[in-house]
């Protein structure tokens, strides 16, 4: 198998999504030990500019199915660019949180909303001693050099920190296209701070953001009793799109972050209501993430089961790591117990 960098190419399929067909490609990173995928479009070893979007995973916008964030949208956006151009490459890459990881993003959004968003998502990774932003984009280089990519990058994107990013992982940027986000209130308050720190895109502006259904406060975390290798590290709400397109409003879940000492993973439950209902384990392929025409049979059990849930009105379901065995009796321990 070929090696490119710390990148070594370990599977090649065809993924047809809503956006067109694409020839996909999975590395795994021996420096990080995460997964990297690369999409790609036509001929894109020519000397001209590739059309190109270096893509950050974001689990609660692409698996859960959340509206609080543009992530998903930046995804489907970069893929239909590069389907409208016949030609070009979009990477993704397995850095959660802006490169801090899923515990911190959920601390930060459990900040943010403990404080009734007097602060943004920036004041809250400032308040957590991290910074706005600890991606790294080593993998890229690696990953243009596996696909034959020589030419400069026309960049999907509205963040001009990236393009410093790449610069200095020596990945050469030509230009940029913007992706501008759609604005909602649920994703209003996150907006308007990407917009205040740079972020080229419409100013979302004032107007009202969504209101919570009900408290969220901060906590500092804490084992838990009766599953002493876990510790719950995060909770929070988060809203996802209804299931059905001509529904009213999307739906309210409460969103549990748990580490799991042992397995060295987050572990993310979320719950509707406070009892009963349905409750099951989700498993995660990655390759789900991307917006496929045929998703699936974990996004598929994924929304199975949230139906099941919100026709009760409760419920609550587990999520595994990416491309993890539900077979754990620690993941049943978890979801049977009350957070």
């Amino acid at each position: 198998m070929p090696l490119f960098g710390s990148l070594l190419e370990v599977e090649r399929r065809a993924l047809k999504t809503r956006h067109g067909a694409f020839r996909g490609t999975r590395f795994l990173d021996l420096a990080r030990g995460e997964s990297v995928w690369t999409l790609a479009r036509g001929e894109v070893s020519t000397h001209e500019p590739v059309l190109a979007r270096i893509h950050s995973a974001c689990i609660t916008s692409e698996v859960f199915g959340a509206c609080d964030c543009d992530c998903a949208q930046q995804l489907a956006g970069g893929l239909d660019a590069i389907d409208r151009a016949g030609r070009g490459v979009l990477i993704y890459l397995m850095q959660e949180g802006r490169g801090a990881g899923f515990v911190a993003k959920a601390r930060d959004r459990m900040m943010v909303q403990a404080s009734k968003e007097r602060i943004h998502t920036f004041e809250a990774y400032e308040r957590m001693g991290l910074p706005a932003d600890a991606r790294s984009y080593r993998e890229v280089a690696f990953a243009l050099q596996a696909l034959g990519v020589c030419a400069p990058l026309q960049l999907l994107t509205n963040n001009p920190d990236k393009i410093i990013g790449l610069e200095q992982a020596k990945v050469a940027v030509s230009g940029t296209q913007r992706v501008d986000p759609h604005v909602s209130p649920f994703n209003q308050h996150y907006l308007a701070a990407k917009s205040a720190s740079g972020h080229a895109f419409e100013n979302p502006g004032r107007a009202t953001a969504a209101r919570l259904p009900e408290t969220v406060e901060w906590t500092d975390g804490s084992l838990l009793a009766d599953l002493p290798h876990v510790a719950h590290v995060a909770s929070y709400l988060l809203p996802l799109h209804p299931l059905q397109a001509d529904a009213p409003e999307p739906v309210w879940y409460r969103c549990h972050v748990y580490f799991d000492l042992l397995r060295g993973t987050e572990r993310v439950v979320l719950e509707l209501g406070r009892d009963g209902g349905p409750r099951g384990v989700v498993a995660q392929t990655l390759t789900d993430r991307f917006p496929l025409v045929e998703p699936g049979p974990d996004a598929a059990d994924w929304r199975r089961l949230r139906s099941e849930i919100e026709a009760a009105g409760a419920g609550r379901a587990l999520f595994l790591a990416p491309d993890e065995s539900p077979g754990s009796p620690h993941v049943a321990a978890l979801l049977a117990r009350t957070p």
